[in-house]
């Protein structure tokens, strides 16, 4: 149906613009063709931004039943930014997405390219990749001890050119799992961002206020082999043992053998 009607927008533009069929077609518009078929199974939506050199922005959004069609529309050639976001559920928008306040990000998957279209006829290929990183994490103690954690950080979202925003991100996730006869720890879950600096902190704290530990996380992640500009970010499995000042990074699982185990 999209095929369909660009076909119909082409002839009703050559109509309406008669230069566009003469030798100078500087002015007429490009018909990008955009192909979204490597798009990842767990994505079901795609909000579409494409921003031309004058600044005007053209919004979509293309859900899963089209990633497998070729994705048309009549463009301005010239210098052109695309950028698309999957799957937006609490992000707030702002000439791009961000964590809105107390909350932690969505499962963000994004791709951010600039080409410059000047035919008649363009393509372009958007892949999306996971941008966002989970953190499961687990804290060792009992019951009597009340746990709880804040995850806090200045990087919270990305604008339309892919840049990492700054601003105040400070995550209190309510405890997933607390400990019984079997299993001493409490467990939590908190979704961050790609992160700018080095500012990322995870704080343990009990529910009278007193402060357990305070874990500066990014350069343990780094020590980890944990890097933040890889193409696309994987989520993580962090267990801290604050007795021992002890943090094992696993991008596996709790029980995995691979893991780097590091003190703080």
């Amino acid at each position: 149906m999209r095929q369909i009607k660009a076909i119909a927008v082409i002839f009703l533009v050559m109509s309406l613009n008669p230069g566009c069929i003469h030798e100078d077609r500087s002015n007429c518009p490009t018909y990008l063709t955009l192909d979204f078929s490597d798009t990842p199974e767990d994505v079901s939506y795609i909000h579409l931004f494409i921003r031309s050199e004058d600044g005007k922005v053209f919004r979509d959004t293309i859900v899963r039943s089209e990633f497998a069609d070729l994705y048309e529309v009549s463009f301005k050639r010239g210098q052109t930014d695309i950028a698309a976001f999957s799957d937006i559920d609490r992000m707030v928008y702002n000439n791009g997405y961000r964590i809105a306040e107390g909350d932690d990000a969505d499962n963000l998957y994004t791709c951010f390219t600039t080409s410059v279209y000047r035919s008649d006829l363009s393509s372009d290929k958007i892949t999306v990749l996971k941008n966002n990183i989970g953190l499961y994490i687990r804290v060792m103690g009992h019951a009597s001890d009340n746990l709880y954690i804040v995850v806090e950080s200045s990087s919270i979202g990305y604008d339309l050119h892919g840049n990492i925003l700054d601003g105040n991100f400070e995550h209190r996730p309510e405890a997933l799992h607390t400990p019984n006869d079997e299993e001493a720890y409490f467990e939590f879950f908190s979704r961050i961002t790609r992160q700018k600096d080095e500012s990322l902190t995870l704080t343990v704290y009990t529910t009278s206020g007193a402060t357990v530990a305070v874990i500066r996380l990014f350069p343990l992640l780094v020590e980890a082999g944990i890097d933040m500009n890889d193409e696309s970010l994987e989520d993580l499995y962090l267990t801290v043992d604050h007795t021992l000042s002890s943090l094992i990074v696993s991008p596996d699982g709790w029980d995995s053998t691979e893991h780097t185990e590091i003190l703080f």
